[in-house]
């Protein structure tokens, strides 16, 4: 998503041709591992193709091997004698420090550029879903358990504790006063969260594609994240929602500071929850069925 993202922010602010290649690669950690999720992107974007046709684009890339090729450029606007015969190009995950570099600065064109390359039979699939309360993502499936006496603050790709999200459900209710419903977006299984599950008006969303979720989850109106979990971020980062993360692991945020001021990113603290967070959650009216 974020080599996506970025070169095509990069695209069309220098008005250059965007090319993608290497999505009809087979990713075999998530079978060997045994992963509720498998990691196909067949038919989620419009410049997927078939083997074939992607070969023609790996070609057109070879008859300008002689570019002079930029990895991983600034997204900026750049002057016609910076982009005369070069290659520039996007592959990397960036650091953990600061996901969204370049694309939190460049935000409404990314989220335009985005929902273009979705495909519009993805789109039809997420307008027939009623758009989540409070919508949690839980990082299982790559991510590991926490071991005993480790200190979940400095380790990472480590599962969230699911205490963690179960206190966060009952203060978010505490302080709006209602049982408001919980939509849950995971990659693992039913019944490694029996303790979450317990919790009424609990449901877990099962039987689309990745995609769909995160779209969906991006339209909630409470997001939680897991913490270290890019599939959370993306979701936030589409969202005008109140963005809850982890207070272990807060970084550089991922959206502006103009929408956070309005909408609020950042921990729920239990005993001290912020201000603007109150404010949002206690207005938060919620009707079944919504689908906006």
């Amino acid at each position: 998503m974020f080599p996506l993202v970025k070169a095509a922010v990069f695209a069309k602010l220098n008005d250059l041709p965007l090319i993608v290649v290497g999505y009809h690669q087979l990713k075999i950690g998530p079978y060997l591992r045994g992963e509720k999720i498998k990691r196909r992107y067949k038919g989620y974007f419009t410049f997927q193709k078939n083997i074939l046709s992607e070969q023609a684009d790996y070609f057109s890339l070879w008859r300008h091997r002689n570019y002079e090729k930029i990895i991983e450029p600034s997204i900026e606007e750049l002057t016609e004698n910076k982009k005369a015969e070069k290659q520039f190009i996007f592959s990397a995950i960036p650091h953990w420090s600061d996901y969204f570099a370049g694309l939190r600065e460049n935000r409404e064109l990314a989220i335009s550029l985005f929902w273009e390359m979705i495909n519009k039979s993805i789109l039809q699939k997420l307008e027939t879903q009623p758009s989540p309360c409070i919508g949690i993502h839980i990082r299982m499936g790559d991510f590991r358990k926490l071991q005993e006496g480790e200190d979940f603050k400095k380790v990472g790709t480590v599962r969230t504790p699911e205490d963690y999200f179960i206190n966060t459900i009952n203060t978010i209710r505490q302080i709006n006063g209602k049982q408001l419903p919980v939509s849950v977006f995971t990659d693992g299984y039913r019944d490694e969260l029996k303790k979450l599950f317990a919790l009424p008006g609990i449901k877990m969303i099962e039987g689309n594609e990745d995609i769909i979720d995160m779209l969906l989850l991006s339209k909630s109106k409470i997001i939680i994240t897991s913490a270290g979990s890019t599939f959370s971020y993306w979701a936030g980062f589409l969202s005008n929602a109140p963005l809850i993360m982890h207070p272990d692991h807060l970084h550089q945020p991922v959206r502006l500071p103009e929408i956070n001021q309005l909408c609020y990113e950042g921990p729920l603290l239990k005993d001290s929850p912020n201000i603007l967070l109150q404010k949002n959650i206690k207005q938060l009216i919620y009707e079944e069925n919504s689908t906006t």
